[in-house]
Order: structure tokens, then sequence, then C-alpha cells
């Protein structure tokens, strides 16, 4: 599901993103979303600006573009301190602990998918951070192909 399509349908997710803790499950589905958009080593200006555009989409002005600026800063700085695959572990207990693993994980993809869609590396990313937060690879594959995004793992 590209931006556009995500404009369309951004109701009825943000519907299903409603959840308790939002704002702490947002900022681990942020950086879900950061880091596989990141498995290719680089987030571009035009990625970022994409992926800021999803999450405002999404969130319905509960991020607002400043604190994204800055929650976006605070994954690249915990991923070069870090290292990617730390953080993914990381990232996928907080979601588990949240309660939220799979509303995390749909943000993600989501995110990740608007900004140049999901290939196979962004794909094992989600599928490792899923892996951590307990969620079923099956469960994975299925949210990924929910945004339109083919799953190669």
């Amino acid at each position: 599901m590209k931006l556009e399509d995500l404009e369309k349908h951004a109701d009825e997710l943000r519907g299903e993103l409603d959840v308790p803790k939002q704002n702490e499950v947002f900022a681990r589905a942020v950086e879900a979303g950061y880091l596989a958009a990141a498995a290719d080593g680089t987030v571009g200006a035009d990625e970022r600006a994409t992926m800021v555009r999803a999450i405002e989409l999404l969130s319905r002005g509960a991020v607002i573009e400043w604190e994204l600026d800055t929650l976006l800063e605070g994954c690249t700085a915990r991923a070069a301190s870090d290292g990617a695959d730390k953080r993914i572990a990381a990232v996928g207990r907080e979601l588990k602990e949240l309660g939220q693993a799979e509303a995390g994980l749909l943000f993600a993809a989501f995110v990740a998918n608007a900004s140049a869609g999901i290939d196979k590396k962004e794909s094992a990313v989600l599928h490792a951070i899923g892996k951590a937060a307990g969620v079923a690879k099956t469960k994975v594959t299925a949210l990924l192909k929910r945004v339109g995004a083919a799953s190669s793992e």
C-alpha cells in the first residue's frame, strides 16, 4: 500500500492502531519502520519525508512533525550506537512488553511500504522484529501482505 492508498484507508487503519499506551507503541513502531527502511544501509531524504507523511496520516496528529524529527533522530542515533541487530531485538521486546506487537508491526509495515515498498532486506528486518516480539512468522507475513508487500521470509 503506497502513500496514496494509505490516505484512502487511514481512518480504518487508525481504528486498528487505537491501542493502550499509544504514544509508546507509536515510538517503537516508528523505530521498527525506520529500521526496516534503513535495512539497505541508508534512509534517504525522500524516504524519510514519505515516512513522516505516513506517520502523520496514521497518527492523525498524535505525533506532530517536530516530534517526528526528534523521534527519527533518536532512531538513527540508537541504530548507530547499538547496531541494527541489537535495536531490532530491543524494539521487538518492547512491543511485546507493551502488548501491542501486531499493531506495532502493522504500523511499521505501512510506514516502510509507503516509503519505497518493502524489499527482501526490509522484510527480513520486520520478520526479525516480529520474532523478537513473539509474533509467528505466518502472522508477520500476513501483515506484510495486508500492506501490499510480498514477503520473502
